[in-house]
């Protein structure tokens, strides 16, 4: 028999309670009624409240609070673009998902709905926004990038929400900051804990310029080659450009140039100190510190440290070419957490590969090193750099900033980075930035703090922003009520701030910044990052990936046009338009400009995938012999596969080009590596789906950076994925003339330890490219009858 749903009613019926057949007809129903939705509807109400006035003391009892701030004036760190080699424009990652907060709108209820200093409202996640553009980022990218869990990326959240909200209204007190950081975390933790990225999804993306959460991370970068105008007949069968690879260790460094061959570049055990090489004068060495003397020689392909200022926490360099096409590599390193003073350090790929090791532990001139050193306060957690072509001191740091101007307004903050600091009486606050006021109504009054939500371009002489808007518009009521309730789910307004910069007139005078440009528009950040095309500081011309169910679009968009519109990106393969399959945009997108009397743009895509057989198990405990003495013997060898696909687009890069791009290359490879097995190693082990935080050759290698450049063969052309297992060369795939790809070395490795074999074959399908990418175990592409999907 059903139970009865509202037995109070029932007990009453049965009592008497009710006088007569007519009354009950009468009254019964609304009184039934009445009971029943009480009866269910209390609880929900219940928990409802208890939510709106109890949430915060939940939330305060379940997490714990971040540390405390002692400069509380300054924005978050700020998502950072870097380039990876010369002709690189920019790298596109996000995986086409858009950047925003994944909060639900009725996250708005449970918010202290506070107006900054000027009476201006946010919603929670239009104010929020910044620090959710980097946790998406750090979601999808920083296991691969920097080792990060995703309790680090959520304790970043929280940081950066603390901070937001104490810039937002500093009269609100730490403590209720504190609470407003939690319920962002707490959001996040329930609404969104499943979108992180384990080893099977997670990609390379360099987007943390202060990555004081990791342990340690690898970077590369394709610079000239540092040596081969010394002395061409040395280095005659050396590239035109080498690959550098950067180990940082707890900001312990050390530069490895994996493209470089063995030959030396300092002689072998000397005692005389005149007794130099032309490397060593080339970098203005001309007697040899004691360090050299009695050294055992030192090749162009060995591991060497790099000494930088101690104590900081140092993330990867920044390339800069600069207007007469020299490479530099530039660290701008926050000192700590609790202030805005950071140490700039110049270098160069030659002094890198020969000699740093500095007197002193200054950042300084004090150091007595061969890098340049300043430290000066930005005022700015995320510095940059820049050339001014026109000035003696080309490079700068430059940042903007909102702890100069008491009502939150922007201002831009920039300081020569190879001037030495004068100290007083010569020059009071010389190891300051001189700071400058955007005077201008769209970013004053606090408005701009969206400029800190999306990544700084900068060119020579020029900085591009975005400053999505924060404030919530005038509205209706009901709009208002609507908005409170569902939250404004994309952020589509904005203004892009072009920001000319010029030399000052006097030698040790403040650059001058000029907003040349500021326009509005209204583009939903689905689209971010929207990066630019060109180096060109009259394009601004800017890209964006939009990912659907069914294919990834490039979307295109003229902020040099009135009222900028998005627009479409044609792709052609075999001279029909192609559409591009979702996966394509896992891999971070590379575009390129091409340098040369006819230069040209390119966007590279790659994809990849781990073969894994759902019908065996991955490993057969039974032929495993663990020995603790010699960890590799005893163990049979493991196989672990990887299919890697490439795909690169091509046209010319005139500014009013609208043409489609033509598919230049396209290749197929299969990595195979073969290992001695051996668990607590993660290069000596095969992938399991099961414990995706566990990584392998394959896994480590389908996540890697993509590099592009002249670093093939004898300045050949090229890609290359770095590898991160056993030291080894990077993959190298060398454009022939006809476009084709092919590997530069089919197989490296040491036979019985470890093997790495590529074979690659060219991939000219429409049909296959609109599709997901196939593997087998055996990694036959074309077996289709088990396909996997990334």
């Amino acid at each position: 028999m059903k139970q009865n749903a509202c037995p109070a009613v029932s007990r009453s019926w049965r009592a008497g309670d009710l006088m007569s057949k007519r009354f009950v007809s009468k009254r019964f129903g609304i009184g039934l009624l009445f009971a029943c939705v009480t009866a269910l509807l209390l609880p929900v109400l219940v928990v409802v409240v208890d939510m709106i006035f109890l949430h915060q003391t939940m939330i305060n009892s379940i997490y714990k609070n971040v540390e405390d701030i002692s400069d509380a004036t300054e924005m978050p760190t700020t998502v950072t673009s870097f380039q990876s080699g010369p002709d690189v424009v920019s790298t596109i990652g996000g995986s086409g998902d858009g950047l925003n907060c994944s909060l639900p709108g009725l996250a708005n209820m449970f918010f202290h709905g506070m107006k900054n200093r000027h009476g201006q409202s946010a919603l929670v996640l239009q104010r929020f926004r910044q620090a959710c553009v980097f946790h998406d980022l750090c979601y999808r990218h920083g296991l691969a990038t920097y080792g990060y869990n995703q309790n680090d990326c959520d304790r970043v959240l929280q940081n950066a929400a603390l901070r937001l909200c104490y810039v937002w209204n500093p009269l609100e007190g730490k403590a209720r900051c504190q609470t407003e950081s939690k319920m962002v975390l707490a959001g996040v933790s329930l609404g969104g804990s499943d979108a992180y990225r384990a080893w099977d999804r997670s990609t390379y993306f360099e987007f943390e310029s202060d990555p004081w959460r990791s342990n340690g991370f690898s970077v590369s970068r394709v610079v000239d080659h540092p040596f081969k105008s010394v002395d061409r007949e040395k280095y005659r069968d050396e590239p035109d450009q080498v690959i550098l690879n950067f180990d940082n260790v707890r900001s312990n460094l050390t530069v490895t140039c994996v493209t470089c061959k063995q030959v030396p570049v300092l002689r072998e055990k000397t005692s005389d100190r005149y007794d130099t090489t032309e490397e060593l004068r080339s970098v203005g060495i001309t007697q040899l510190p004691d360090a050299l003397l009695q050294h055992t020689g030192q090749q162009l392909s060995d591991t060497s440290p790099v000494w930088l200022p101690p104590r900081r926490r140092h993330a990867a360099p920044h390339l800069l070419v600069d207007s007469t096409g020299k490479n530099h590599l530039i660290w701008v390193t926050r000192n700590n957490p609790g202030d805005t003073i950071s140490c700039i350090v110049l270098a160069d790929t030659a002094r890198l590969l020969t000699y740093t090791l500095p007197k002193r532990d200054n950042c300084s001139s004090d150091a007595a090193s061969q890098l340049t050193m300043v430290e000066v306060d930005m005022f700015a957690t995320s510095p940059l750099v820049m050339e001014l072509p026109a000035s003696k001191e080309s490079i700068f740091a430059i940042a903007l900033s909102v702890s100069r101007e008491d009502d939150g307004s922007l201002s831009f903050c920039s300081r020569s980075a190879s001037r030495n600091v004068d100290r007083p009486p010569m020059k009071k606050d010389d190891d300051k930035a001189d700071c400058i006021p955007i005077d201008k109504s769209v970013v004053r009054n606090g408005a701009g703090l969206g400029a800190f939500q999306n990544f700084a371009i900068i060119r020579p002489g020029q900085q591009i922003l975005f400053a999505r808007d924060i404030v919530t518009s005038p509205a209706s009521l009901w709009t208002r009520i609507s908005r409170s309730l569902r939250g404004i789910k994309y952020s589509p307004d904005g203004v892009m701030l072009v920001i000319d910069v010029t030399a000052a007139s006097a030698e040790k005078g403040s650059v001058k910044p000029r907003l040349k440009k500021a326009v509005r528009f209204k583009i939903e950040d689905r689209l971010d990052p929207m990066m630019p095309i060109s180096r060109n500081i009259d394009d601004l011309r800017f890209l964006g990936l939009e990912n659907t169910e069914n294919q990834v679009s490039v979307r295109m968009i003229d902020f040099a046009k009135e009222n900028p519109a998005v627009g479409d990106v044609k792709l052609e393969m075999n001279k029909t338009e192609v559409n591009l399959h979702p996966s394509w945009a896992s891999r971070p997108l590379l575009v390129l400009e091409t340098r040369g009397p006819n230069p040209k743009t390119r966007l590279v895509f790659s994809r990849g995938a781990i073969a894994v057989d759902p019908h065996k198990p991955l490993d057969n405990e039974s032929e495993i012999v663990e020995s603790p003495n010699l960890p590799f013997d005893g163990t049979k060898p493991q196989t672990e596969s990887l299919a890697l696909e490439t795909l690169i687009f091509e046209r010319d890069a005139t500014p009013s080009s609208d043409k489609p791009f033509v598919k230049k290359s396209a290749v197929a490879c299969v990595v195979k590596y073969t290992f001695r097995r051996h668990e607590e190693f993660p290069c000596y082990r095969s992938f399991d789906p099961k414990r995706p935080m566990r990584s392998s050759p394959a896994a480590r290698m389908q996540a890697s950076q993509l590099l592009v450049g002249h670093f093939a063969g004898r300045g050949g052309y090229g890609i290359a994925f770095p590898e991160y297992c056993e030291s080894g060369p990077p993959i190298i795939l060398r454009q022939n003339e006809d476009g084709t790809l092919v590997p530069e070395k089919s197989l490296v490795g040491a036979a019985g330890t470890f093997t790495r074999q590529v074979t690659c074959d060219p991939l000219d399908s429409n049909e296959y490219v609109s599709g997901p990418i196939k593997s087998t175990p055996d990694m036959t592409i074309s077996a289709a009858d088990w396909p996997y999907q990334p």
